[in-house]
């Protein structure tokens, strides 16, 4: 199986966001909650016409902020999920979980793996595809990348 450059790219993003991923979501929530709570509501006229002012636009673009916050974190904690699942899959005594652990966790570079877990480039790089592969594979089982149609 192939995996696309797409999803490739997504669930290689999403293993270097991964340890700041919640934190920056529920801050993100956090802050679209608080301007969400500073909109004033539309002046009601006493004809009971609206008066054109906007104002109910900006509620509405702000419901839409922390609602679109809202679904950012639910995805982030579901990421969390596959993580953990990818955790006991290749545990860091495995070559693809020291890979992984070193890539993702520490931000090591494959010439620095490879000095360290003395194989080559080519070694590493297959254990990182491995570890990819494992984790697009569970994302993807937890609904979280589409694979199939337009990829390549």
């Amino acid at each position: 199986m192939i995996l696309s450059k797409r999803v490739y790219q997504e669930t290689e993003r999403r293993l270097q966001e991964r340890y700041t991923a919640i934190e920056q979501a529920r801050e993100l929530l956090a802050a679209a909650r608080a301007g969400a709570y500073t909109v004033k509501a539309a002046p009601m006229d006493p004809n009971g016409g609206g008066r054109g002012t906007g104002r109910g636009d900006a509620l509405e673009r702000k419901a839409i902020t922390v609602a679109e916050a809202e679904a950012e974190l639910r995805a982030a904690l579901a990421w969390d999920d596959v993580f953990r699942r990818l955790d006991r899959i290749f545990p860091p005594d495995t070559k693809e979980g020291r890979v992984g652990w070193y890539l993702y966790q520490n931000g090591l570079t494959q010439a620095d793996i490879c000095r360290i877990m003395g194989c080559d480039r080519q070694t590493v790089r297959r254990n990182k595809d491995v570890y990819i592969l494992n984790c697009a594979l569970l994302a993807a089982m937890a609904g979280l990348v589409k694979m199939g149609e337009g990829d390549e």
